[in-house]
């Protein structure tokens, strides 16, 4: 994944819109994010990070400290960023929670925080900020957490991770490689080993509080061991053969009680059996005394029941003449149904009828408002006949003032540009006549320089000549008239200087002039142009001042467009109404042809409900007469009073008969039981009833003696059955736990590290270590590079951990020496050479484990300041390898050799009004 351009506004410390095309930047190598402290360097990584996960590189989570408090009340706040990824460009726009000022009206109003991306192939999703995040992941293949600790080696953070103990780094590595599992685990098999042990130490008590249960007849010869197995004196194997033993006892026991048993119950079968036939003799001569003098009652009852009957009986014509009354009346019924129904009719109708006539004057009412309606619309719409074509007109009239509007602003740029072009001449030419003046002196001085120069050379060849001697230039002898000797002669270097200036100065005349001609040639042109445009636009030719009579005109303009904009705006509204009266018209006139038609309806339904009405009232009047109550009601009153009647005769009828029947039956079943008992009474019973009944007694009391007994030996037994199956289970549960628990206790040592005399290293610790070595490896290949092949970081193996945890300790290893020592022993300089190295190393790592995911962009921030010359380019020479393939590398910071040294730049430059960011050109 690769950033290629990052939009930011109003975010942070930048106050206004901010662009880096970062695609500049090109596909690999090193390039510097530079600026003062304070302003803003790191917020360009919180900007790309905000805009993928919704939350920036550091702490901060609320939304609204995100916007810049720089920002112009009404400018947006929001940051964009299109990045490569897998050869395809996506686009992922953010804005958080803030308050802006309202687009209509005045005052604020807050606005939501919004996500979107666009894929590809132009689909956008523009939901929630959690889908979008997701989708982000998914597309780039880690999350926020993994992005940042690959992507970002933050400002002493890594420093931190170097120098932390295995307890701190241990927290570190389970954020990093999510091994929280490996530590639930060694936790779960921890507890589990703690509850083994309780669910143990439970089973030895529930043995002892089952051998309190032991239950013993107290002059039985096992109350010494049963008490000995309370106190845990015997061990489980002798409790469970004393409980066997007793269980043995008890059973013999039982069954001689029950044999005792068996012997009383048959003896007491007898006595209730001899007992129970001299109380059912007792029981029978009682009840024929009773029944035979009850009898003559019984008879009389018959007697008196019969006599009520048949004085019942002669009434049954009353009853019949009943039941032709209420035959008649039960036929008139429906009669008095129909009237009703009538009746109803006629009310309804009558109801209906003057529903109708409201409704009918409502209509009426509406179908004149709709008339009035329909006359001022008509009126309205031929108003604004004309409405399209007047706008139509008015447009064509501004799009003339626009066209004007523009050629009276290219007139004024051009006299603008013309003026400005002239003063510019006029200064060029004077500097051209200084440049001039000022080489000519500079010539002058040449030439004076050159001759002199020249006359001191013949006066120190005149000097040497003698009369006869032959001249080096002429070859004569004679010497009539020899150079003088002078004594300002300058050196040949400052002739060759004076040369140059006077050169130099002579270039720069020629240069002025052909910059002047240039200029003047551009005036000749404008002006041209300028009195062309004057001549079209204004019928004016160029003079001083021609500038404000063009400002004025435009101005002219102006007013008139803001004219026609007015006319404009009235005839479009008219337009409308036009349309909108062009479309309610008919409308209006459907309705007042429905309100018509509605009235028409109501009249006619009017009438036909009065004929159905007077009809169902004169059915009615003659129904009624030919009946013989004046309602249902009072119809129904007779018919129920006369009911009552008949039914009351008809029931006294029935109980009459029904009582002389039971009577009868009573008198003769009475009879009948007398005669059966009268035989067995005649029979003489010789049995000693009282004598029997002490026996039975004396023979329960045995019995309820042996019962007793009994239940106690059976309660003994039951209890020491069931402590002898618990103590057997219980016995054999607590050698299954104590084997488990062994075994466990171990498993929970090795994976919790509390094994004695052994490294204190847990399962996670374990599994982190592995991580470790290989962070280890990769971070050692850029550490050696830094260092010169000096230093090596290690895993510290040594007996402390014997008393504390350990396993994630670095020590560092100087192969100068050959020695080993901790790694907070090394300089500052050296500290950070280790904590880049091994923040690389857990870049690499993540990314390996994150599937091989490849992040072609990397940030550095900070740290450079510590080191030296030589350690510095090393550093840079280690970034500089990681940039090997498509890979860029940012380092934010303000060093000043890196100024120098890195060529690609983004400028982060801290204002007074908010911080600005640009590249710099490559």
């Amino acid at each position: 994944m690769r950033p290629i351009k990052l939009t930011i506004s109003a975010f942070g410390p930048y106050a206004g819109k901010e662009t880096l095309e970062l695609d500049k930047l090109g596909e690999n190598g090193l390039y510097l994010i530079t600026g003062t402290t304070g302003a803003g360097k790191t917020s360009i990584f919180d900007a790309i990070t905000y805009a993928l996960y919704d939350s920036p590189s550091g702490d901060i989570r609320d939304d609204s400290m995100f916007r810049s408090k720089y920002a112009d009340e009404s400018a947006e706040t929001y940051v964009e960023l299109e990045f490569l990824c897998k050869e395809k460009v996506y686009r992922v726009r953010r804005n958080p929670e803030y308050t802006r000022l309202k687009t209509r009206g005045d005052g604020t109003t807050k606005q939501t925080a919004r996500a979107e991306l666009q894929y590809p192939d132009g689909r956008i999703i523009d939901k929630s900020k959690r889908e979008v995040t997701k989708a982000i992941e998914e597309i780039i293949g880690i999350d926020r957490n993994q992005f940042l600790q690959i992507a970002m080696i933050a400002q002493g953070e890594f420093r931190k991770v170097l120098l932390a103990d295995t307890k701190e780094r241990k927290e570190i590595f389970r954020q990093i490689f999510k091994t929280h599992k490996y530590d639930t685990i060694q936790e779960r098999i921890k507890e589990e080993t703690n509850a083994l042990y309780a669910r143990l130490k439970a089973t030895k008590q529930n043995l002892l509080t089952y051998a309190s249960g032991i239950a013993c007849e107290e002059t039985s010869e096992f109350v010494e061991l049963v008490g000995k197995a309370k106190n845990d004196e015997l061990t489980t194997q002798e409790t469970v053969e004393l409980l066997t033993a007793l269980l043995g006892y008890d059973k013999k026991r039982n069954m001689e009680i029950a044999d005792e048993l068996k012997a009383i119950e048959e003896r007491l079968e007898k006595v209730n059996a001899a007992i129970g036939k001299a109380e059912e003799y007792a029981k029978n001569v009682e009840e024929y005394t009773q029944k035979s003098t009850l009898l003559p009652q019984k008879q009389q009852e018959y007697t008196d029941a019969k006599t009520r009957f048949d004085e019942m009986s002669v009434k049954k014509p009353e009853a019949e003449k009943l039941a032709a009354e209420i035959t008649l009346i039960e036929k008139e019924l429906p009669d008095y149904d129909a009237f009703d129904e009538l009746q109803k009719d006629v009310t309804r109708l009558k109801n209906a009828i003057a529903l109708n006539e409201q409704k009918k004057d409502i209509a009426k009412s509406k179908a004149e408002k709709k008339q009035e309606e329909i006359i001022v619309l008509k009126e309205r719409q031929k108003a604004l006949e004309n409405a399209s074509l007047v706008r139509e007109k008015l447009e064509t009239e501004k799009k003339t003032l626009e066209e004007r509007q523009k050629e009276l602003t290219a007139l004024g740029q051009g006299i603008s540009a013309f003026e400005k072009t002239k003063k510019e001449l006029e200064e060029k030419q004077n500097e051209y006549l200084m440049l001039r003046e000022r080489a000519q002196m500079l010539t002058n001085t040449y030439d004076d320089l050159n001759k002199r120069f020249l006359d001191g050379q013949a006066g120190i060849m005149a000097s040497v000549l003698k009369d006869g001697t032959p001249c080096p230039v002429c070859g004569s002898r004679s010497h009539p008239d020899k150079a003088k000797m002078s004594f300002e002669v300058p050196s040949e270097a400052e002739m060759k200087t004076a040369k140059k200036t006077a050169e130099d100065a002579n270039k720069k005349v020629e240069t002025k002039s052909a910059e002047c001609g240039q200029l003047k040639g551009k005036i000749e042109e404008l002006g041209a142009m300028v009195k062309e445009e004057l001549e079209t636009l204004l019928c004016e030719t160029y003079r001083e001042g021609i500038l404000d009579v063009v400002r004025t005109e435009y101005k002219a303009t102006l007013t008139k467009m803001e004219m026609f904009t007015a006319k404009i705006r009235i005839e479009t509204e008219n337009v409308k109404q036009k349309a909108e009266i062009d479309v309610r018209l008919p409308e209006e006139e459907k309705a007042l042809e429905e309100c018509k038609n509605t009235v028409a309806e109501l009249e006619k339904s009017i009438a036909t409900d009065t004929a159905t009405r007077n009809q169902k009232a004169e059915q009615a009047e003659k129904l009624i007469k030919g009946l013989k109550f004046a309602c249902k009601v009072d119809a129904n009153i007779a018919l129920n009073g006369l009911k009552e009647k008949a039914a009351a005769f008809k029931d006294a009828l029935a109980r009459a008969e029904k009582e002389c029947s039971d009577k009868k039956l009573e008198w003769t079943k009475l009879q009948g039981e007398i005669s059966s008992l009268e035989k067995v009474v005649k029979t003489v019973c010789a049995i000693d009833v009282e004598k029997e009944r002490q026996d039975k007694t004396a023979l329960t009391d045995a019995k309820m003696g042996l019962q007793a007994k009994k239940e106690a030996v059976v309660s003994r037994m039951h209890s020491n059955q069931t402590c002898l199956e618990n103590i057997q289970k219980t016995a054999k549960d607590s050698r299954d736990l104590e084997e488990h628990y062994k075994w466990m206790n171990s498993l929970s040592n090795t994976a919790n590290g509390g094994i004695s005399d052994k490294e204190k290293i847990s399962f996670e610790t374990y599994v982190q270590m592995s991580y470790f070595e290989r962070i280890l490896r990769r971070a050692n290949l850029r550490l050696q590079k830094m260092t010169g092949g000096q230093y090596d970081l290690i895993r510290r193996v040594d007996e402390l951990g014997k008393r504390s945890q350990v396993g994630l300790d670095i020590d560092v290893l100087d192969h100068h020496n050959g020695t080993t020592r901790p790694v907070n022993s090394l300089s500052g300089g050296e500290q950070f050479k280790a904590s880049l190295a091994l923040a690389l190393g857990l870049a690499d790592e993540i990314q390996s484990s994150a599937g091989g995911v490849r992040l072609d962009t990397m940030f550095v921030d900070e740290g450079f300041g510590s080191l030296d010359g030589e350690s510095l380019n090393l550093a840079i020479s280690t970034l500089q390898d990681l940039t090997e393939g498509n890979r860029l590398v940012g380092i934010i910071s303000h060093v000043d050799e890196l100024k120098n040294r890195i060529d690609k730049q983004i400028i982060v430059e801290k204002q007074k009004s908010g911080s600005r960011a640009y590249i710099s050109s490559l």
